[in-house]
């Protein structure tokens, strides 16, 4: 099954996919964001996109364009930076939402791979169950789903989660290695903070990425390489794979 992106359907062929019961769309989040000096800007956005296509080959849904902008101002102080503010996303989110409904929409999937999105998807998941209640939402929480499959792979490699790392570390850039690897410099890769990560992650959130590094990485690059970084998206994809049916059972029968 090849991935039906809406961007390349002409407004026909989505009308034809939602008779043909096609009335699931799942929207990739990323943001615009620093990701050391070896990564480009948009890494969370092309790895939400890769994650919901690769969704879109295996199951009957419709891909919506990336929102390639997040709430990262916890990125402050690095050149590059766009962000939206938590109501902002949250809102861009609901308005999409609500012209998706008028044209047959019935399940929402927001895939989101960037992890300071988290107050904006709970604020447009209020909405959205409140204002378009007959919508079925689903904003599944990555690490939740997924987080225990990449440090399995990891793990297999003897590699230990302070260079897996949260930001621009090991999994991030193998994952940029086999997606796009001529936007990866890795002759600029350097370890940043690789510390304790739970901590890490407690400081980021409070102080800013500035306050753990000053080249921006929460891990170590250096270890990346394609085979795992597909090894990575695979297990992702069959998480959220996984966990998709469920959730369309419990909407078929709500």
């Amino acid at each position: 099954m090849n991935a039906q992106r809406l961007a390349e359907l002409s407004w026909p062929e989505v009308a034809q996919a939602v008779a043909a019961g096609i009335t699931t769309v799942i929207l990739p989040l990323g943001a615009t964001e620093q990701h050391g000096p070896h990564l480009p800007l948009g890494t969370d956005t092309w790895r939400a996109v890769a994650l919901a296509e690769r969704l879109a080959e295996r199951l009957p849904v419709l891909v919506a364009p990336a929102i390639p902008i997040g709430c990262s101002d916890e990125h402050g102080g690095f050149a590059g930076l766009l962000s939206l503010e938590a109501e902002t996303l949250a809102a861009v989110i609901v308005d999409c939402a609500r012209r998706m409904v008028a044209w047959g929409v019935q399940r929402l999937m927001v895939l989101s791979a960037h992890g300071g999105n988290g107050r904006a998807l709970a604020l447009a998941e209020m909405r959205l169950r409140q204002e378009l209640p007959a919508l079925a939402v689903w904003i599944p929480d990555a690490m939740t789903i997924c987080g225990e499959a990449v440090r399995a792979i990891a793990a297999e490699a003897d590699i230990p989660f302070n260079v897996v790392g949260l930001h621009a570390g090991e999994w991030e850039t193998s994952e940029l290695l086999c997606l796009h690897p001529e936007q990866v410099c890795m002759d600029q890769a350097a370890p940043g903070h690789t510390g304790e990560m739970d901590a890490a992650l407690a400081t980021l959130v409070a102080k800013g990425t500035r306050a753990l590094t000053s080249t921006g990485v929460v891990g170590d690059p250096r270890p990346a390489n394609a085979n795992r970084g597909e090894r990575y998206l695979a297990a992702q994809a069959a998480c959220y794979e996984a966990a998709l049916p469920q959730w369309l059972i419990q909407t078929n029968t709500a």
